[in-house]
């Protein structure tokens, strides 16, 4: 499992110093923006996030889209410079070595103890899941009317400080800080420490996933927070397909929603 996880991380290393050569290539030709460029790289990176995370749609998603881009490498060899030969390679090879690679699979499994064990754990939880999960776990409207409530919330103190500070020389660094507060801090902080405003409100709470009755880290919740405004409403697409109604950014930081008791 550690050989695997190595290996990994070796391949994602080597990933992604080929992918910020090819885009600085890109961008000193004009031919992308830094946007596009880093929009491309984080989706490579949150799949090989996912994948690590043991989720079978992410290693297909990421194999066949590491495929299509080394063959993309590959044609802008003809135009380009010849170093994207090797580029579009490597990525075909990181894309085949991700679907087939026993080494890689290897980091997917424990022994074989450990995951019956583990499996007869989560056969018991889904069970209680099936027979609760409308107690337990909230639906996809709660979970926006929260967002929304959150986003509001946000917005209404943006307009207020704006207000305040309207005729005050230092208008700009004080709405700049308010923003990055309330933007980068609030939800993750809130969300890791206790209940966000739209979460107290709809009395649903963000648990650890292996164990409801604690907290996430703030790490997770910053990773939660992250995936989320990467994905926006496509990372809610998988809370109808799995019985504790986890959306994207819930398996990625290793969380789960939940009702207040």
């Amino acid at each position: 499992m550690r050989q695997g996880r190595t290996t990994l991380l070796l391949l994602t290393t080597l990933f992604l110093l080929t992918d910020i050569f090819f885009n600085y290539v890109l961008l000193s030709s004009g031919d992308v923006d830094f946007f596009d460029a880093t929009t491309k790289t984080v989706f490579f990176l949150l799949g090989i996030l996912l994948f690590s995370k043991k989720i079978t749609w992410a290693k297909w998603i990421l194999s066949i889209a590491l495929i299509l881009y080394g063959l993309v490498c590959l044609l802008l060899g003809f135009e380009l410079m010849p170093v994207f030969y090797l580029i579009g390679l490597y990525n075909i090879f990181f894309g085949v070595y991700i679907h087939k690679s026993e080494a890689l699979r290897s980091f997917r499994k424990e022994d074989a103890q450990s995951e019956q064990m583990r499996q007869v754990k989560i056969q018991k939880d889904e069970e209680i899941s099936v027979l609760n999960q409308e107690q337990v776990y909230p639906t996809l409207v709660q979970r926006y009317k929260a967002l929304m409530i959150d986003g509001l919330l946000i917005l209404f103190t943006l307009i207020v400080t704006m207000i305040i500070v309207q005729q005050s020389e230092f208008r700009t660094p004080v709405m700049v800080s308010t923003a990055v507060l309330l933007l980068v801090i609030y939800e993750p902080f809130m969300t890791s420490y206790s209940k966000t405003v739209g979460q107290r409100m709809m009395r649903i709470k963000v648990r650890n996933h292996r164990n409801p009755e604690k907290k996430i880290t703030l790490w997770n919740a910053y990773v939660r927070w992250f995936v989320k405004g990467i994905l926006g409403w496509i990372s809610f697409v998988t809370i109808h397909f799995n019985p504790q109604h986890r959306a994207i950014h819930d398996l990625a930081s290793d969380s789960v929603m939940v009702n207040e008791d």
